[in-house]
């Protein structure tokens, strides 16, 4: 089968003054696949996804994305939806001032605006000022967002991070049948083994704004059992 790029990535480096985040970095990711970004703090994987998205620029290189055909596109930044750790909004702004932005006051009638509402369960939150919420509610709130214009492209940093455990299942198995389901080409950042062994089927390892590794998951299992086992021997130093 015919398999479509998605997102290709050249030579890319970040660079902060002196400090190289991410160096000469190059990989595909094609259309559909969920792609796990690991690595230790600071190798990299956030900057990355910043770039990826529009929210930084790269110092050196470029990003192109591509439609079904294969052929450039432009103003991809409108399909990508996005899903940071943490979101710094005006003291007074409310959730529901976000639903009035991106989807207009109608969002309130909205079928699949109000299943999501239902899903993340914000109802209560997106009535109070975010700046008062906690983390896990500004984290359940964020994620919603980040697909409320059905993207064809989403990234998610620490999906579940700050979350309890019935929301950390509930989240996972809504993105990963999300993902199957609408062919979304997903990429996620996780420090959870487990929510990457489910959600991908390829990882991407960062080492000092480095490609340390680029496998399929079914290919990490076959090799170390489980994604944990392999991070395990990886932080640990003992993988050659």
């Amino acid at each position: 089968m015919k398999w479509v790029k998605m997102i290709e990535i050249k030579n890319l480096t970040k660079k902060y003054n002196e400090n190289i985040i991410l160096d000469n970095l190059s990989l595909i990711i094609k259309d559909g696949e969920a792609v796990g970004v690991l690595g230790a703090n600071g190798a990299g994987k956030t900057t990355l996804v910043e770039i990826i998205s529009g929210v930084t620029e790269p110092t050196e290189g470029k990003i192109l994305f591509y439609d079904k055909d294969n052929k450039i596109e432009k103003n991809i930044q409108e399909k990508i939806g996005v899903q940071f750790q943490s979101g710094n909004w005006p003291f007074n702004t409310k959730g529901t001032d976000f639903l009035n932005l991106f989807i207009g006051k109608k969002w309130k009638k909205d079928e699949y605006v109000n299943k999501l509402i239902e899903i993340f369960e914000v109802k209560e939150i997106i009535v109070k000022r975010l700046s008062d919420c906690s983390g896990g509610e500004q984290q359940r709130f964020n994620s919603m967002l980040s697909i409320i214009k059905k993207p064809s492209v989403l990234i998610l940093d620490e999906l579940i991070t700050g979350l309890d455990l019935k929301m950390q299942i509930k989240l996972i198995n809504f993105f990963d049948n999300l993902r199957k389901k609408e062919k979304i080409t997903l990429i996620i950042i996780s420090h959870i083994p487990e929510e990457i062994e489910q959600i991908c089927n390829r990882i991407i390892v960062l080492d000092k704004g480095k490609i340390y590794m680029d496998k399929k998951i079914k290919e990490i299992k076959k090799e170390y059992s489980s994604v944990r086992s392999f991070l395990e021997l990886f932080f640990e130093g003992k993988l050659q």
